[in-house]
């Protein structure tokens, strides 16, 4: 009996250790990504709100006011909030985005010509979701995501908030 349980708890910790690892993998992939999306030079070839920016094929916007606009891709929902007073390197959004410890489960912040590109993963309670955001400067676009699209949702979040354009 006792090797049972051995084996068991073995093959229980080789899972865990294998859903870790993946997780892991997933934050790198992110942090990556993001890194990489700051310097594509999508066009602006969206206007809502004050504001111009790339909306990715098969994305719609659902509302907008001046500084918020809703984004709707399949069935993920984005939040793109500008402070037009911000400047594109400045940390005032990521400081705040990263103001609850608890639930940070990876961020960073990278630097390229003039501009403060960010990320922050959280956390969400009571789901297996997570809280991504990524941004630039006084721009950042919000959602929710799963682990296996975190990487990717990234990737177009932040190719949104780099075209970002104000009027």
């Amino acid at each position: 009996m006792k090797t049972k349980a051995s084996i068991i708890f073995f093959i229980l910790v080789l899972i865990l250790a294998g859903c870790n690892t993946s997780i892991d993998q997933e934050k790198e992939e992110t942090a990556s990504v993001v890194k990489g999306a700051l310097s594509s030079n999508e066009a602006a070839d969206e206007e809502a709100g004050n504001i111009s920016f790339y909306l990715p094929f098969g994305a719609e916007i659902e509302k907008e006011s001046p500084y918020n606009i809703i984004i709707s891709k399949s069935s993920d929902t984005f939040i793109l909030f500008t402070n037009p007073q911000e400047d594109k390197d400045s940390e005032l959004l990521y400081k705040m985005a990263i103001n609850d410890k608890k639930s940070l489960v990876k961020h960073g912040t990278f630097k390229e010509d003039d501009r403060l590109g960010y990320y922050v993963i959280k956390e969400l309670p009571d789901t297996e979701d997570y809280e991504l955001t990524v941004g630039v400067g006084g721009t950042k676009v919000t959602t929710q995501s799963q682990l296996k699209d975190l990487a990717d949702n990234a990737e177009m979040m932040m190719k949104m908030a780099a075209s970002v354009k104000h009027k």
